[in-house]
Parts: C-alpha cells; sequence; structure tokens
C-alpha cells in the first residue's frame, strides 16, 4: 500500500513539472499574476487574401496579453484571430480597433488593440484616433488606456509612412513628441503613455532626437535589433519599437524587452524559416516587453 502511494506522489510530481515545461521556450507566457507581457506587431495585411495562415498566427500572439496591431485591414479577420485565441487558451480575449482605416491613398489600414480578459481591461470610451488637423501624419497615431490589476496605462500605437528618401518618416518620429504631450494633457494624471509600433525607421536614427528630448524617453528595443524579413527570408531592418518615459513606467518595466524571432523554432523543419514565417505570418516579429502589476501605481 505504501508503495502504491508513493508510486501515484511520484505520477503527480512529474505530471506537474512536465506541464510546466510545455511552454513553447521562446518567451513567458504571464508566467504569474504579477506580470504582463505587452507587444507591437505588425501583421503584413491582416485580412488580405495574402495566404496567411491564421493559426500559425495566433500562436505567434498567444504569448503575450496585450498587443498593438499595425496592418489589420479588416475588422472580420481580426474577430477570426481573437476566436483562436480564445479556443488555445481558453480564456476570453478581446480587442479595440480604430474606428477607421487610415491613409490618405486608396491603401488604409485600421489600429487595433487585442488583449487577454483576464490580464487587462480596456477603460471605456477612451480609444481615439489623434486629431490630425494639419494631416501631418499618412496614418494619424491611434491610442486607448487600460488597467491591469494596479498598473493603469495608455497605448499609442503608429504605423509610419515609408519611403527611400528617410526624412519623409524623420519627419513623422519627430511629430511623435507633439502627439505623446498631447495624450498626456487628455489627463495629465496618467503619465504611463506607451508608444509603440513599425516606425520604419531604427530608434538610433536622428529623426528620434526630438522625442528623446521628453524626460527619460527609452526606446525598450536596441536601435540594432532587426525586426524586419526580407524577401530572401533574413532579417533585415530595425523598425519595430516600444518607448516610455522611465521616469513613470520605469516603475513597472522589468528590465525585459526584446524581440521575437519565433520563426527558428516554429518552421525548424522548413529550409527557409525566415521566408515561410514572412509568407505565412509576417513580414515583421514582434516585439514585446514585460510589466509588473502588482505595485502600487505611482502616476
Amino acid at each position: 500500500m505504501k508503495r502504491a502511494f508513493s508510486n501515484i506522489v511520484t505520477f503527480l510530481i512529474l505530471a506537474f513539472l512536465f506541464a510546466g515545461s510545455c511552454d513553447n521556450g521562446r518567451v513567458p507566457n504571464g508566467e504569474t499574476v504579477s506580470t504582463i507581457i505587452m507587444a507591437s506587431f505588425n501583421t503584413l495585411h491582416l485580412g488580405w487574401d495574402n495566404g496567411k495562415d491564421l493559426n500559425k498566427l495566433a500562436e505567434v500572439l498567444v504569448t503575450y496579453d496585450v498587443i498593438g496591431l499595425q496592418e489589420v485591414m479588416n475588422e472580420d479577420t481580426l474577430k477570426k484571430v481573437r476566436d483562436i485565441l480564445a479556443e488555445k487558451t481558453k480564456a476570453t480575449w478581446q480587442y479595440v480597433i480604430s474606428s477607421r482605416s487610415l491613409g490618405r491613398s486608396t491603401y488604409k489600414e485600421y489600429y487595433a488593440v487585442l488583449y487577454r480578459l483576464d490580464r487587462t481591461t480596456y477603460t471605456s470610451n477612451s480609444a481615439e484616433i489623434w486629431n490630425d488637423e494639419g494631416d501631418l501624419f499618412e496614418r494619424e497615431p491611434f491610442f486607448a488606456s487600460f488597467k491591469s490589476k494596479n498598473f493603469d496605462y495608455t497605448i499609442i500605437v503608429m504605423h509610419s509612412d515609408f519611403d527611400s528618401n528617410k526624412e519623409v518618416m524623420r519627419k513623422e518620429a519627430r511629430l511623435l513628441h507633439t502627439v505623446f504631450d498631447s495624450v498626456l494633457r487628455r489627463d495629465p494624471m496618467e503619465k504611463d503613455i506607451i508608444l509603440m509600433g513599425d516606425f520604419n525607421l531604427s530608434a538610433n536614427d536622428a529623426g528620434w532626437d526630438s522625442v528623446k528630448t521628453m524626460s527619460t524617453m527609452t526606446n525598450l528595443i536596441p536601435g540594432t535589433s532587426l525586426t524586419t524579413l526580407s524577401t530572401s527570408g533574413g532579417l533585415s531592418s530595425a523598425y519595430d519599437n516600444i518607448w516610455i518615459r522611465t521616469q513613470f513606467t520605469g516603475n513597472e518595466f522589468t528590465d525585459t524587452s526584446r524581440a521575437d524571432y519565433y520563426y527558428s523554432l516554429m518552421f525548424s523543419g522548413s529550409a527557409n524559416p525566415g521566408l515561410e514565417a514572412r509568407n505565412r505570418i509576417s513580414d515583421h516579429v514582434p516585439v514585446w516587453a514585460k510589466f509588473r502589476v502588482d505595485k502600487a501605481d505611482d502616476d
């Protein structure tokens, strides 16, 4: 009887340890209720008939708790991704999407923030498209506010214009100082503002100089981290990033952030994992950062 009981205990311990080892090994998936993982991801025309594998896309997104999305082409496809995530996690997922598609030409896209409801909640009626009175941006920034336990914050999502002339992107980057200030003025008591997106510009570029004049403004992804996949499947440009002011949000930031080169594992059996990821998911990789949500919010 004692031997049987001992075997049962051993089995339960091994089962518990094995269950804990089933994570995909890329990044922690909100492993404790004391943290959340925020990501930014350009999804490469999500909703177009371009061979995208929504299940594979969801396998990438499931790693994160809150995701700022760029290049969302229609809401119906976003709903499908949300539902796949719900099935994979057995948790409720929701999203907030820009009230209209953005762009000066016939090419337009939506911004969205996709989030896991047991990790964060959306602050009702807080979503806005920045009031771009002078038509300064190709796609004006989108922002919305959220709360994760004690941590309330506002996310600004941005996808900059692209041109072979870098001055086009630099012009928009310099204007983000004004956007950040106007979002702060909207609610002066909320200083946890997180700027994320595809800026088509490295954080080391001179175009960010005006943003960097803001006290303690910091890019969480190094300006040398390559975040796009070329047509040959190799890593190329350092376009995607997350920015915070550490004097405020540094209280919650855990000093853990990086670009997620998921394809090396997801498509490890492929002759060209990067190219397969580009064709089936996106020509960008997500960038992410982890934040504490159990501290007393200081702003």
